[in-house]
């Protein structure tokens, strides 16, 4: 297993196995930038490198991307939902006050499925 960190000294000598596993960590990190990797790889006598690192490079890219893009997918649609639940509760306290219903007959009114009925009730216990 290998342990990639940001904070990782890539100039600092492991004390065993450095000719294996500094080129191998420098290859697979994904915050070098591409010369400071072949420029590393070389100095461990890594000749013909350049496509293999420039590979890796990219795919540390498309995988960080992927990452990153799914991570403000996940957001934006738990914001969605946020939203939707915080205008919901809002439509329901209008309901509650200004045509005097109930908290049920407010749900049943705006037909809010089930399943979301206990998660609003919880705004209004309180």
């Amino acid at each position: 297993m290998i342990y990639l960190d940001k904070e990782h000294d890539t100039s600092k000598k492991y004390q065993e196995y450095d000719e294996i596993l500094t080129p191998l960590v420098v290859f697979l990190n994904n915050i070098l930038d591409y010369q400071g990797k072949i420029r590393i790889m070389k100095e461990y006598g890594f000749k013909e490198i350049e496509k293999e690192v420039r590979e890796v490079c990219d795919y540390a890219n498309i995988l960080e991307k992927e990452y990153l893009n799914k991570g403000i997918g996940i957001g934006v649609e738990k914001g969605i939902e946020q939203g939707t639940q915080n205008e919901r509760i809002k439509n329901i306290r209008k309901l509650m006050i200004k045509l005097k219903m109930s908290f049920k007959e407010a749900i049943q009114f705006l037909d809010i499925p089930e399943d979301e009925v206990k998660e609003i009730e919880k705004y209004f216990k309180s």
